[in-house]
């Protein structure tokens, strides 16, 4: 009896863990846009220097600001360090370097919040880091919107507009896939298990990657219909940070599986056998996701941080590739992503 009351306090105390960090970590990013409005930008908007540079941008427009005052090389050079440090952190097996990168990308993502607050004066002029990702360059990674497409343009025929649903779906979606992971990882280490086997882990080898990218994936969403971050008539999305980021943590995952192959040898390969990496897809289109490593490595998973680094490689190519047409086309056209499909 007493034994059973001693998993159940241990079970309580798991879940409450789990539930904690998942839900302090979402609340956190989600309240950085408001928490940033209220404390710091109203010292900055404060500054004569700031506020004459604001109006510079008002009066010149933005594409002359940013090609005059060399922030586009500014912004080109940011993310080239970012990418830097990425595959750096992958090829030498530093993962919490690889996972900085991606937190690099989705810091671009919250810049397009913060020109809804201050783009004329204060923290907007921070925006300029990221100034690559606007025009063209940011649509490399409009394939991204095709489960977003999927989903939201079949209730359009019949004129109902489920976008705002959609982006709370993968937001709620993601943070519960996150903390079920949580979850299990602690009572695995609570267990002392080596390789962690139960639960959602039965349905994907890495749980928590996948909540955060299909949690990013709606904040992705979010800031692309929104009307109220038009620069030039226009919300060109958030996509490419997103796949960079989505990309980036998904090496990270390969390379936890090279240690852990090597850790475990036979015992993780076994569960690897019986449980898919990400999503729990079809077997056959999983092997058309994997062709392209299995085609140009000649493996069915990578071996060290070079093969890592060069599926990241593959899959950017890839993704920038099939994303193509919605730049050769110019669509969506009119205001962009903020107003399809109506």
């Amino acid at each position: 009896m007493l034994r059973k009351q001693h998993w159940i306090s241990i079970a309580i105390m798991v879940a409450a863990l789990a539930i904690t960090y998942g839900l302090g970590t979402t609340f956190l990013t989600m309240e950085l846009e408001r928490i940033v409005e209220n404390t710091l930008t109203p010292h900055i908007q404060s500054s004569s220097s700031i506020e004459a540079m604001g109006r510079a941008i008002f009066l010149s427009g933005v594409d002359r600001f940013m090609a005059s005052n060399h922030v586009r090389l500014i912004g080109y050079c940011c993310m080239g360090v970012v990418l830097l440090l990425t595959i750096v952190g992958l090829v030498t097996e530093r993962r919490g370097l690889a996972s900085f990168g991606s937190l690099g990308f989705i810091l671009s993502i919250y810049a397009y919040f913060v020109i809804h607050m201050s783009f004329l004066a204060g923290l907007g002029v921070l925006t300029a880091l990221w100034q690559p990702f606007w025009g063209d360059l940011i649509h490399l990674g409009d394939i991204a919107y095709l489960p977003y497409m999927i989903l939201v343009y079949p209730f359009s025929l019949f004129n109902l507009d489920i976008r705002r649903f959609a982006v709370g779906l993968f937001t709620n979606i993601g943070l519960v896939i996150f903390i079920l992971g949580v979850l299990t990882w602690f009572y695995a280490r609570i267990k002392k298990k080596g390789v962690a086997d139960f639960w959602i882990y039965r349905m994907s080898r890495h749980p928590q990657y996948l909540g955060w990218i299909v949690w990013s994936y709606g904040l992705m969403l979010r800031t692309s219909l929104r009307t109220d971050l038009v620069l030039q008539h226009s919300n060109p999305g958030a996509s490419l940070p997103w796949v960079l980021s989505t990309l980036i943590i998904l090496c990270v995952a390969l390379s936890e599986e090279i240690q852990m192959r090597r850790e475990h040898d036979w015992t993780y390969e076994q569960y690897c056998r019986e449980v898919p990496f990400l999503l729990p897809l079809p077997g056959l289109l999983c092997a058309w996701i994997a062709a392209p490593v299995r085609i140009l490595l000649r493996k069915d998973a990578p071996e060290n941080g070079r093969d890592v680094v060069a599926i990241f490689l593959i899959y950017l190519v890839l993704v920038m590739v099939l994303s193509l047409p919605f730049i050769l086309l110019e669509w969506p056209s009119g205001g962009g992503w903020m107003q399809w499909p109506f």
